[in-house]
């Protein structure tokens, strides 16, 4: 699937696939993206490098491409970047991340006002994706999770006013750590409209929850997203890999067990963000044309 060049369909309807779907009158239409490792089968450092990704997304037709943000700060990157954005016409996502809950209240500022500044405002960024790096948080015992709750918010109201001065969004996402309605309370607790949740469709099961539950937690929160499906399968230990009750497997969107047209539901009628918000796929390299189909398919009413 390519971007017809010169082609700009009209504000009505778009065509995919050699189908025309009309848009209703005040419909929300997403933008459709993916992160580096769905666009490349092989992680090779030549592969991840910014020109082959934008080539790649371009190739696919796809509106935004989410980077890795390591390299932001040396020299030309920044400009590397933006010529890309400029040739391919393409959105970048980028990410921010540090150890939030081991800083708390004493959570630094300056490198991340440092990024906004270098990185997202001459590339246009708008929104920044994050995460804990308590992975499977929830889980751990030391410190207990009320506790990491608390640093989390203390944290991220730390960051707030710096992504307001900045007129960026900082998304914190559900990375197999808490559950949605547990990051809605850390939300609700730092109180700003640049403090939002990056929503990841898979990663739900990781904290044993639904990801519509995750979602209706979430939505009118959600300035990014991760759009990714799992199997979920039973696991009697029969695999060669440690016992156990359930397993999570990756595969192609709506190949999996989540219900994606229900958190499309949410996220058109409750998301802060309308036709801005990006769905990112985060899905296996091998079936990223697969999950393009899909979601040009099943999700057509969402998409632009």
């Amino acid at each position: 699937m390519t971007r017809d060049a010169g082609q700009a369909p009209s504000a009505l309807c778009r065509r995919r696939t050699g189908v025309l779907f009309a848009k209703k009158e005040g419909e929300v239409t997403m933008k459709l993206g993916a992160v580096a490792s769905a666009l490349v089968r092989e992680r090779t450092p030549e592969a991840m490098q910014p020109e082959a990704l934008f080539e790649a997304a371009h190739r696919l037709g796809l509106d935004h491409v989410e980077l890795p943000s390591r390299g932001w700060d040396e020299a030309g990157w920044v400009e590397r970047v933006g010529g890309l954005q400029e040739r391919y016409g393409i959105g970048v996502e980028l990410g921010f991340g540090d150890r939030y809950i081991q800083h708390g209240a004493d959570q630094p500022t300056e490198r991340f006002a440092e990024f906004i500044e270098r990185a997202c405002r001459p590339l246009g960024v708008k929104v920044i994706g994050t995460a804990s790096h308590l992975h499977g948080g929830r889980w751990l015992k030391e410190p207990p999770l009320d506790e990491q709750l608390d640093r989390l918010a203390a944290a991220l109201r730390r960051l707030a006013p710096v992504a307001e001065a900045g007129g960026v969004r900082l998304a914190i996402e559900n990375h197999a750590d808490y559950r949605g309605y547990e990051l809605a309370l850390v939300l609700e607790r730092v109180g700003s409209p640049a403090i939002g949740a990056r929503l990841d469709t898979g990663n739900a099961y990781c904290a044993i929850e639904e990801p519509v539950a995750a979602a209706e937690a979430l939505a009118r929160y959600t300035f990014a997203t991760h759009i990714k499906d799992e199997i979920v399968e039973a696991e009697p230990g029969n695999r060669g890999v440690a016992p156990g009750l359930l397993a999570l497997r990756g595969c192609a969107l709506g190949e999996g067990h989540v219900d994606f047209p229900a958190i499309l539901e949410l996220l058109a009628k409750q998301g802060p963000l309308g036709a801005d918000l990006v769905l990112t796929m985060e899905v296996p390299a091998a079936s990223i044309e697969t999950s393009i189909a899909y979601a040009r398919s099943t999700l057509a009413a969402y998409l632009a």
